[in-house]
């Protein structure tokens, strides 16, 4: 008798890779539920803090420069062509190629993103930009240098109280920029499939990365703090809401494509026999 081969991470050979792929439902459920209750807990405290305090004010004044009336990074060559206009493009370029990594996933060609994590993957990274751009028009928020105490025309207002009417619209919350990093957020759900410790790795570069573009746009006066921190929340909010509405939904399709991998790996049983039979 052979002795029993060490555990190596890995499907032993003749197993299936669908059983070595599942997740306990019980346990995708409980921490579905925990990042609900951080959401939660988190908005509130956002709320709270952003609603009854004037961080936002005092940390952009850091960035402002009395002397000269203005932000005085605004136009920096660094910040405004490298950090603004060529990281979005380079992430912009990234999340399209990711796009056709996720369409060879939707076709069941890749063990480690099987569909369900594929469309998640896809609707995130459409989603989180638009949602944030869509946001941006309507709740008519106000940048840094456009706000008074810094040299510009509207007030700082809270998020919940109402602006002037009369007043020119702002579109700067939550922070756009920003979104182009957090939107990775979403493959911190859709990798659980292939292991808690790629999708923790996700999460923390899309956070990141969300962050340095977002602290870029603070120190040039475009963004406040709480804009950045808001789209980091809805990036996230938007990830978990696809991994809860799309999981009933793509089962059968995970289920099929895993099947499709097992058959490809499994030669047919008349080969099998023709390969052992004696000459």
């Amino acid at each position: 008798m052979k002795p029993p081969l060490p555990h190596t991470g890995m499907p032993r050979a003749g197993t299936s890779r669908a059983a070595h792929d599942r997740r306990d439902p019980h346990r995708e459920q409980d921490w579905r539920r925990r990042q609900a209750l951080v959401l939660i807990v988190s908005a509130i405290a956002m709320l709270y803090v952003f609603e009854a305090t004037r961080l936002d004010l005092w940390l952009a004044r850091f960035a402002f420069d009395a002397e000269l009336g203005r932000f005085a990074l605004r136009t920096d060559p660094f910040l405004e062509n490298v950090m603004h206009r060529g990281a979005k493009t380079v992430l912009i370029g990234l999340a399209l190629a990711a796009v056709g990594l996720c369409v060879q996933g939707l076709r069941g060609r890749l063990a480690w993103l099987p569909p369900r994590g594929a469309l998640t993957a896809v609707l995130g990274m459409l989603l989180i930009p638009a949602v944030t751009s869509t946001l941006k028009a309507l709740t008519n928020r106000h940048c840094p240098w456009d706000v008074v105490d810094f040299g510009g025309y509207a007030p700082y207002l809270g998020l919940l109280a109402l602006p002037d009417a009369d007043l020119k619209r702002g579109v700067c919350f939550p922070a756009g920029h920003a979104s182009v990093g957090y939107l990775w957020l979403v493959w911190g759900v859709a990798l659980r499939t292939a292991g808690v410790r790629y999708a923790r790795a996700a999460t923390l570069v899309a956070i990141l990365l969300g962050s340095i573009l977002g602290a870029a746009q603070m120190l040039r006066g475009a963004h406040f703090l709480s804009h950045t921190l808001w789209s980091m929340w809805l990036g996230w909010a938007i990830s978990l809401a696809l991994a809860c509405a799309l999981d009933p939904l793509t089962k059968g399709r995970n289920q099929a494509a895993r099947g499709k991998l097992s058959t490809a790996r499994t030669p047919p049983m008349a080969e099998v026999s023709k390969a052992t039979a004696p000459p």
